[in-house]
């Protein structure tokens, strides 16, 4: 009986038909452009100068404190008022003491609770914190729970990156982000600008400056941290007081 050769082609059309569908690559629809074009230009921003760095920080605690805030005159504080007349606070709240332990254990391990079961002075902690929140390393500003310790470090010789140089408060009008010092009495109260001692001082950052008046914000102010009005001169510079003398002018760099 003669053999057909049909069945053979049509196996042979099927197997190329089989071979020709698996080496074609299926369509894919087309995907959504991209969400920025190739050739738009990359978006950018400008990063906080260390100023704004240290008054963006000092009134974002000032604000969880309730926004306290008092002012100069004749000399004399006046009294603390708080944003929320009823809802006054203080640094043994709970709330409020867990940000004080954070200033104090950003800047050292000593204990913060005292001999007696009272927290230490934390307004230099608070100063450190804010330093190290504006993204200075130790390097560039201690890590300390004394105002004396960073303002003796840049009393000194200048060095190349310092964040702050020592200026006479006498002649230097401050500036939002700048640390104003005065001496809190002792050895320090007998000694004046650029040859000052070891000894009690308090620092603040400022915050905002007018005619007649800066605004500075500072930690362990009647146990919170406070906005305090003080007198300045036309020119700016800050004016002397009874329960202030002014020791350094520390001028942000940046």
């Amino acid at each position: 009986m003669p053999v057909t050769r049909r069945p053979l082609v049509a196996l042979a059309l099927c197997t190329l038909l089989v071979a020709l569908a698996g080496c074609s690559t299926p369509r894919r629809p087309p995907g959504p452009p991209p969400l920025v074009p190739p050739s738009a230009p990359r978006p950018t921003f400008e990063i906080p100068s260390l100023r704004d760095r240290m008054v963006f920080l000092a009134r974002q605690e000032w604000q969880l404190f309730g926004a306290p805030s008092t002012r100069d005159e004749n000399g004399r504080p006046t009294r603390m008022t708080f944003a929320d007349p009823s809802d006054p606070r203080h640094e043994l709240q709970p709330p409020m003491l867990s940000r004080v332990m954070m200033y104090w254990y950003a800047s050292t391990r000593l204990p913060i609770v005292g001999h007696e079961g009272e927290l230490r002075p934390w307004s230099a902690a608070f100063v450190t914190w804010l330093a190290r929140g504006a993204g200075l390393e130790p390097e560039r500003f201690p890590s300390t729970v004394l105002h004396w310790d960073y303002i003796e470090r840049f009393l000194a010789a200048p060095r190349p990156g310092d964040p702050f140089v020592a200026r006479d408060p006498a002649a230097h009008p401050p500036r939002p982000g700048d640390l104003v010092c005065n001496v809190r009495g002792g050895a320090a109260a007998d000694a004046a600008f650029p040859r000052l001692r070891r000894g009690s001082y308090h620092c603040d950052v400022v915050v905002a400056t007018g005619a007649g008046w800066v605004d500075v914000i500072g930690g362990n102010l009647s146990d919170v941290v406070a906005l305090v009005r003080l007198p300045a001169s036309g020119d700016g510079r800050l004016v002397p007081q009874p329960s202030r003398r002014w020791a350094v002018v520390l001028e942000a760099q940046g």
